[in-house]
């Protein structure tokens, strides 16, 4: 099995209508408070920022894929396409932290280029999500047609989420830069199941770490990019971990 980007493609991972958000189309809209996370039941693998190195390094392998000429963070969800195993059968999510990939769904922000040359983004949701409703659930908006405090929370996650993402692609580029990836391949036997191979990713090379100038690593030291280094190699034991999910999946 291959992990493929999501990037470039016609809408974002998980989404299939996304539109901006605007008090005229939605002003009655809700969000059902019961949590559904089937819309996530698909994906093997999902985007991350830097800043959730330390807890998804504790329940997922963090690996980087290329997109392009970029280089990405992802957790690894599932050990075959179209699995994710923490989806549980209730459509829950099986583990202590979820990505907040995952936890933004169906919100997110849209950026368009200035005359200026600045970004501006928009508050955008995906119409298709199971989730909207009319009836019962938590407002988007007030009569008054301001944001509910429920929509005000989204909007600041949503922009703590974006300047995350800027700070994940500097670290990125760094990692690129001093050429420490190579590509990775690994191959399991579940109790249960057929043999499986994981490719199409890259892991950090400890000797081409090794090799770094001190200068070199003591840069990534000062600007804590060693610390996201240490997580990311940590992780990969969680390997072990997916093995056993895989296997107890097949069981049931």
């Amino acid at each position: 099995m291959g992990i493929a980007s999501e990037t470039g493609a016609q809408q974002p991972q998980f989404y299939k209508k996304v539109v901006a958000l605007n008090n005229e189309g939605h002003g009655n809209w809700k969000v059902k408070s019961d949590i559904d996370y089937s819309y996530a039941v698909d994906t093997n693998a999902v985007l991350i920022t830097a800043v959730e190195f330390l807890l998804v390094a504790r329940e997922y392998p963090i690996v980087f894929i290329e997109s392009g000429d970029s280089i990405l963070p992802i957790a690894i969800l599932g050990l075959k396409s179209g699995q994710n195993l923490f989806i549980t059968p209730d459509n829950n999510w099986d583990a202590k932290y979820i990505p907040a990939y995952v936890r933004r769904y169906p919100f997110i922000l849209s950026g368009d280029e200035s005359s200026s040359g600045d970004t501006i983004y928009t508050v955008c949701l995906d119409e298709a999500y199971q989730g909207f409703g009319r009836e019962d659930g938590r407002p988007l908006f007030l009569e008054s047609g301001k944001q509910s405090a429920y929509l005000e929370n989204v909007v600041a996650f949503l922009k703590d989420y974006q300047s995350q993402g800027l700070a994940t692609e500097r670290f990125c580029r760094t990692i690129k830069k001093l050429d420490i990836l190579e590509p990775m391949q690994a191959n399991f036997e579940p109790e249960k199941g057929d043999e499986l191979t994981v490719a199409g990713f890259m892991v950090v090379s400890r000797d081409k770490l090794k090799s770094k100038k001190p200068l070199e690593l003591a840069e990534l030291v000062k600007s804590d990019e060693m610390e996201l280094i240490y997580h990311h190699l940590s992780s990969l034991s969680n390997f072990s971990n997916l093995t056993g999910k895989y296997s107890e999946n097949i069981e049931h």
